[in-house]
């Protein structure tokens, strides 16, 4: 998936995703940062980035077997780049602690998925709203980002276990292996060689299969 560097400017609440004016400006200051003046293009490369901060920590938190707050928006803290994307998303809760940890991680992954679905769904409404972008495509990108997680986690089945727990909106992440590698079979595309300057991804679905293969190899390859 198409990535940024860490030019961090500034920090808002999580509710912030809720609120259409503010998401249209971001739109507008990534459109404005890669030349863009898609809609399509705009909302779709701050969405892959902004749903990789929404679930990294959760995913991370499954993988790790420890508890964190769930992931809801009034508990989130979003750190900005200077082009209106997500870098960090920070869950927090005064006072939360990790109680219950001797009862495992099954206690509380029930309630993480529940509180990441309302979150996602609430954002993902809004979003199709202002951009256009149809909502299938958007949870296509978070099917993606729950499974590259998983995978730099080095633990796939977290990925398929956790868009089950979310619920028949999210399809299930697919992975391949290639070169001994596992990588995401990804499901969505992040548009960013629409974008002046731009190439597609090395696993972008809509390279031919052979193509992306061969890139893949080549990618396990050096590491």
């Amino acid at each position: 998936m198409v990535a940024q560097p860490p030019d961090v400017v500034t920090s808002v609440r999580g509710r912030m995703l809720t609120d259409e004016s503010w998401l249209a400006a971001r739109l507008a200051d990534l459109g404005a940062s890669w030349r863009t003046d898609s809609m399509r293009v705009s909302a779709t490369l701050w969405w892959c980035m902004t749903a990789s901060a929404l679930v990294e920590q959760v995913v991370r938190a499954l993988a790790q077997g420890r508890p964190i707050p769930a992931p809801t928006l009034d508990r989130l803290t979003l750190t900005l780049r200077a082009d209106g994307t997500v870098e960090r998303v920070g869950i927090d809760e005064p006072g939360w602690h990790a109680a219950g940890v001797e009862s495992g991680i099954e206690a509380t992954e029930a309630d993480i998925a529940v509180a990441l679905r309302e979150t996602l769904t609430t954002v993902i409404d809004r979003l199709a709203a202002v951009s256009g972008v149809r909502e299938p495509a958007l949870w296509a990108v978070v099917t993606d980002v729950v499974g590259s997680w998983a995978v730099d986690a080095g633990q796939p089945p977290i990925g398929r276990r956790l868009a089950e727990a979310i619920g028949t909106a999210l399809p299930e992440p697919r992975f391949i292996e290639v070169a001994g590698r596992t990588f995401v079979r990804r499901a969505s595309c992040c548009l960013v060689y629409e974008a002046p300057g731009c190439e597609k991804c090395v696993s972008c679905p809509k390279r031919r299969p052979d193509e992306r293969e061969a890139l893949l190899a080549d990618y396990a390859r050096r590491g």
